[in-house]
């Protein structure tokens, strides 16, 4: 186990236990000496679905690191690859996320008019991942206030490419915005 790793688990359980950081940190290392073990983190997950422009969020993360632990073949282990095809299999399910959540979905928004090359950027790579989706839906309903009928387009962005797909789809009809999601892909 990796010394980084040892002493977050020190810390942790000091702080929980309310005993010396130097104790827990001794018996940590006394107790993997002997023992190795690959560790993947809930922020491994997260940076490879930011690479990929898969919106997702802390807990559904979690969870697909769960299900990665309990269906893997240990002869072959868990790699970058399995992360990324896990994000591949992987949907966040935006008819069953409450609005006060729109804020823990990770990403780097792109919202732009269906038929327009000319595309709005919510976030920036790496440090302004967080808390973007509402305000690429509020840009996207006054995008949409000013042109009716015209679906304004809201996709998460990849972190080494220019292929967006659109997530969701906002337009103004009469007198209500729409947002839905999006099964169509194509290129700014």
């Amino acid at each position: 186990m990796n010394d980084h790793v040892i002493e977050e688990m020190a810390d942790a359980i000091a702080s929980e236990l309310h005993i010396p950081n130097e104790d827990v940190l001794r018996t940590l290392h006394h107790y993997w000496q002997d023992k190795i073990a690959p560790l993947w983190q809930v922020g491994d997950l997260l940076d490879t679905a930011l690479n990929m422009g898969v919106p997702i969020t802390k807990e559904n993360a979690i969870e697909v690191l769960k299900d990665l632990l309990d269906g893997h073949d240990p002869e072959l282990g868990i790699t970058w690859i399995t992360l990324e095809v896990a994000l591949q299999e992987y949907h966040l399910d935006w008819k069953r996320l409450p609005e006060d959540r729109y804020p823990d979905v990770q990403g780097v928004f792109k919202v732009w008019r269906k038929g327009n090359l000319i595309a709005h950027q919510v976030g920036l790579f790496p440090d302004d991942t967080h808390g973007n989706l509402p305000k690429a839906i509020t840009l996207a309903k006054s995008l949409a206030d000013e042109t009716p009928n015209v679906p304004i387009l809201i996709g998460c962005e990849p972190r080494h490419s220019e292929e967006i797909e659109p997530w969701l789809s906002v337009v103004r009809e009469e007198d209500c915005i729409h947002v839905e999601e999006r099964e169509e892909t194509c290129t700014l």
